[in-house]
């Protein structure tokens, strides 16, 4: 990871930017689940890249978990999609 980066990250998460990306995906992963990264992008109008990042932190924090491959809505790629621990469309 380069310095910049690195720096940039941290003032995100002094500034509590890092929390309240993780606070709408949560909010959004509790009514429509499961869904890609891009999905979840598109509906929290959060770059993809942060929305990876987010996502990352939040399965090795143990709230989210990835589910079962399917198509992307948008990509139409095979991707892993992601919930809230313990919800299931099943």
């Amino acid at each position: 990871m380069r310095t910049t980066s690195r720096i940039a990250y941290k003032e995100h998460n002094e500034s509590g930017k890092l929390d309240q990306q993780k606070q709408h995906i949560k909010k959004l992963l509790l009514t429509e689940y499961p869904l890609s990264r891009r999905e979840i992008s598109k509906a929290t109008n959060i770059e993809i890249s942060s929305v990876s990042g987010r996502v990352n932190e939040m399965i090795k924090m143990g709230i989210l978990e990835e589910t079962t491959k399917r198509k992307c809505m948008f990509s139409k790629k095979l991707i892993t999609p992601v919930q809230l621990v313990g919800c299931s469309n099943e």
